[in-house]
């Protein structure tokens, strides 16, 4: 089995509570599975088909619990050196708001390039540890 990374990037990346992807085994590409549709197609044969070979046939893609966004920016929190850009960054992302603060913080202290490399690394991470758990090579 093999899967090109930005494939499995793309996919992590537009994951949300009503869109699902999943690896096609036999075929060997990602899926996009949204309202009913897979791959914009309206095609509820291969729904059931994904529901009845989940895993086996069709494994899922991490989704937004795996790549758990609050905890990527808590761990780049605590990469910063210590000091005022740190603590600014952890008042933001406490409470209610909590990503507006962050990303509007980042923009104010100029960290948003060294933010946006370091998700970038963390989603790097998380697809490769995927891959590497159901032995999907990685081409490019």
């Amino acid at each position: 089995m093999k899967v090109k990374l930005e494939d499995v990037l793309e996919a992590m990346d537009f994951v949300n509570d009503d869109t699902q992807y999943y690896y096609d085994v036999k075929n060997e590409k990602v899926l996009m599975v949204f309202d009913g549709m897979v791959d914009g197609e309206d095609n509820p044969e291969l729904i059931e088909e994904i529901e009845d070979s989940f895993i086996e046939e069709y494994i899922p893609l991490p989704g937004q619990y795996e790549i758990n966004e609050y905890r990527i920016m808590e761990e780049f929190i605590y990469d910063l050196p210590e000091g005022r850009n740190q603590d600014t960054l952890e008042r933001a992302i406490q409470g209610r708001g909590a990503f507006r603060r962050f990303k509007d913080r980042l923009f104010d202290l100029n960290l948003e390039q060294k933010w946006y490399d370091y998700r970038e690394r963390a989603y790097e991470r998380i697809a490769k540890e995927w891959c590497e758990k159901y032995n999907i090579d990685i081409v490019e």
